[in-house]
């Protein structure tokens, strides 16, 4: 029995890995705090309920306000009955986005206008009420590093097929103890069952929890070296657990075998920095900028950290700058500004 198999046994009938943490430890969203920020003093709102399946709430998901040229302006996040609301909103018109990572879900937008009516100045309000039913993604059974691609065509008995849906199901509601043992369960009955291994493995990454990913997600790559989101989640597994040659191997590969995943791109360039590649790290961090069209706040915070180590104090100040205009809810931006004044101070003393 191969190495790998035998610690895949291991890992399943040990059970291991049932409870997940409630912070996003993987770094793809970035530092983020879910908080309500105010645009400016009005007496309007805008509030609704984001559902999924069979009218289902879809909790702890990031919805975010838009102005009308697309900038962001308030982000909150969903409670357990899939409620949001923004508060204290000028009139105008504003736009309305659910993003929901994590899920099988795909993100979607709305307009909404608001317009106070009222026969004294100063004294009309209007509050919108906007609900929300989510449209599952096309590949949902890919799981949270999915890419378009082709399917890994398997002749699987129905009993596995069985578990294995009603795993990926339950992990859509968020119940995650129920999903891991049911996508455990998949397995136990067909071994190379390379879905629910990939699934499972990548889940497991995706919360933090690398080493029993890393296991899974070794099998899942010798079954199917082809599959994008196994050799990614691998290699950010392997990035975490200090084996960072292995990691970028892998993270080269999957650039390779989908080169417009921007995180796969980022998390080359993350794992290369590591290494001390400088050089290739910056190419592959600006790669990933230009996929992202400067909207992912991660890759700046990335070029930030790789800049302020090079003493390269201009560019450094300029990604934190991006990152701060990215990502506006981000936690204690007020010292993130306080950094940026450093940078400058020492970039105008350089000069």
């Amino acid at each position: 029995m191969k190495r790998s198999h035998l610690l895949l046994s291991i890992l399943l009938c040990a059970g291991l890995v049932l409870a997940h943490p409630a912070s996003n430890t993987y770094g793809f969203y970035g530092s983020t705090k879910a908080s309500m920020t105010v645009r400016s003093q009005g007496g309007n709102s805008i509030s609704g309920n984001v559902f999924g399946e069979a009218r289902h709430p879809v909790q702890d998901t990031y919805v975010e306000l838009l102005d009308e040229v697309y900038t962001a302006v308030a982000r909150t996040r969903t409670t357990s009955t899939g409620f949001y609301s923004f508060s204290n909103l000028t009139q105008g018109t504003f736009k309305v986005r659910v993003l929901p990572y994590g899920t099988d879900y795909a993100e979607q937008t709305q307009e909404v206008a608001i317009q106070n009516i009222s026969i004294l100045e100063g004294h009309g309000h209007d509050s919108a009420h906007l609900d929300f039913y989510l449209k599952l993604k096309p590949n949902i059974n890919g799981g949270p590093f999915s890419v378009p691609g082709a399917v890994f065509a398997q002749d699987v008995p129905q009993d596995a097929q069985k578990m294995y849906q009603q795993g990926i199901g339950e992990l859509r509601v968020k119940k995650d103890k129920e999903g891991f043992e049911s996508l455990k369960r998949a397995i136990e009955t067909f071994p190379q069952y390379y879905l629910a291994i990939d699934r499972l493995g990548t889940e497991y990454v995706a919360r933090g929890f690398y080493e029993p990913g890393y296991i899974l997600l070794t099998k899942a790559v010798e079954i199917n070296p082809r599959g994008f989101s196994s050799v990614f989640g691998l290699g950010v597994a392997q990035y975490h657990l200090k084996r960072i040659d292995e990691a970028i191997v892998n993270l080269r590969n999957a650039t390779t075998l989908y080169n417009k995943s921007i995180n796969a791109v980022m998390w080359l360039g993350v794992a290369l920095k590591k290494a001390g590649k400088l050089d290739q790290a910056e190419a592959s961090l600006k790669q990933a900028n230009q996929l992202a069209k400067g909207k992912e706040p991660e890759v700046h915070w990335q070029l930030a950290r790789l800049y302020g180590e090079q003493n390269r104090y201009k560019e450094a100040a300029d990604s934190l700058e991006m990152f701060l205009k990215t990502q506006p809810d981000t936690k204690d931006p007020e010292k993130i500004r306080q950094l940026i004044k450093q940078l400058r101070a020492k970039e105008s003393k350089v000069q």
